[in-house]
């Protein structure tokens, strides 16, 4: 109980400092992309990574955070992390850290729920334009999505729709 105050007063002080410093230049391309994942969600890397073969021409180096809030064994998987990745005070562990501070050109807030620990990696993050849903706090996305992350046909064609705009400007 302690403990997620204090998360939830971290994540807030985080948050502030995100939102004063998100800035997009004429200049923009897209060559990463990072995806924070909600590892409840029946989506994996290879949606993601087929998803971007099939739309664009070009090479785009992927990224992946994936959240678990089950208590399964998540050692196993890599870039997986769950609620112990997290300090009693709020700090990331040094490998959650590393995973939010690589500099990405898009990121894809890929999870349709108000969960504090998937939008405190998200606005953790260095990135320059984020997709997200409308079901978590909108404040934390540039382009919203108003539909639930598990309608993937639909998430296909518009992200495809955002890309070409990203690509002519």
């Amino acid at each position: 109980m302690i403990k997620k105050l204090f998360h939830s007063i971290k994540y807030r002080s985080d948050f502030n400092k995100r939102i004063s410093k998100n800035k997009l230049t004429s200049n923009f391309k897209i060559k990463s992309i990072r995806v924070v994942l909600d590892k409840t969600l029946p989506v994996d890397e290879i949606y993601f990574r087929n998803l971007l073969n099939e739309i664009t021409d070009s090479k785009i180096y992927f990224t992946f955070i994936k959240f678990s809030n089950l208590k399964e064994n998540i050692l196993k998987e890599k870039n997986t992390y769950d609620k112990n990745h997290i300090s009693f005070f709020g700090n990331f562990t040094d490998k959650l850290n590393k995973a939010c501070k690589r500099k990405v050109d898009l990121q894809i807030n890929f999870f349709g729920n108000d969960n504090l620990y998937l939008k405190w990696i998200a606005i953790k993050s260095d990135y320059k334009l984020s997709f997200g849903f409308k079901k978590t706090d909108i404040r934390i996305n540039d382009v919203i999505f108003d539909f639930l992350p598990l309608h993937t046909d639909t998430f296909k064609n518009e992200f495809q729709k955002y890309l070409k705009i990203l690509k002519t400007i």
